[in-house]
């Protein structure tokens, strides 16, 4: 579908100047033609949907976005999967290796997308936080289309420097992916919340099977969901 600049921004009931940096920014998924803007309809209503924005379709009605249900972090990293002896001597080459262990992209252009992504957040500001966990993510969302948000855990097969706040090197690294800034507050605060916990820490030093790992998962999430 292709509409003006202003009438895109106002179907989003958003100012074209803040459209405009969106798009230049790579956080809509739109692309721009002179002063049209260029995009797929179901992905843009999509991708209103998951930020909370009333998407107005030119001529017709307001379409709200529907209540937000937030995944448990179990969902997400079931999502994401749990991979095992993730090689790689530096920062890029393990974040390249389990880029290419995530199941849902099919296209080699989309995994491209991602490990730039995520290279250009690590030289912003690393993102080892500290005991031997990093979380990789983006600097801002990515929208993949059909795509949900998900957690990959990677556990390395030799830990590798981070450039840790505590400088000690990372052995387990997850890979933090959703389409909306809601989303990835939302999950980020309940990992962070099992990452605080040092009993789950060496749960994780002693490499668990998926079984044992997803159960600890369900364990804590609960405790998160507690009064």
């Amino acid at each position: 579908m292709q509409l003006q600049l202003r009438e895109l921004a106002a179907a989003l009931n958003i100012t074209p100047g803040t459209l405009e940096r969106w798009i230049r920014q790579g956080r809509i998924p739109v692309r721009k033609k002179e002063n049209d803007c260029i995009f797929s309809l179901a992905s843009l209503q999509k991708w209103a949907e998951a930020n909370n924005l009333t998407y107005i379709t030119p001529g017709g009605e307001a379409k709200q976005a529907p209540p937000d249900e937030m995944d448990t972090l179990g969902a997400a990293m079931e999502r994401g999967g749990v991979f095992y002896g993730i090689e790689g001597e530096t920062v890029a080459d393990v974040i390249r290796s389990g880029v290419s262990r995530i199941v849902f992209f099919e296209t080699e252009g989309q995994r491209e997308s991602l490990y730039g992504s995520l290279l250009a957040r690590e030289e912003l500001m690393s993102t080892g936080i500290g005991k031997g966990v990093a979380i990789p993510h983006p600097r801002t969302p990515l929208d993949y289309g059909e795509i949900p948000a998900f957690i990959t855990t990677c556990f390395l097969k030799k830990p590798v420097d981070f450039n840790a706040v505590d400088r000690q090197p990372v052995f387990v690294l997850f890979l933090l992916i959703c389409p909306s800034s809601k989303r990835h507050l939302h999950l980020l605060a309940r990992l962070s919340f099992c990452l605080r916990d040092q009993e789950f820490i060496k749960f994780l030093n002693h490499l668990p099977e998926p079984a044992a790992f997803f159960e600890k998962i369900d364990e804590l999430d609960q405790r998160f969901d507690a009064p």
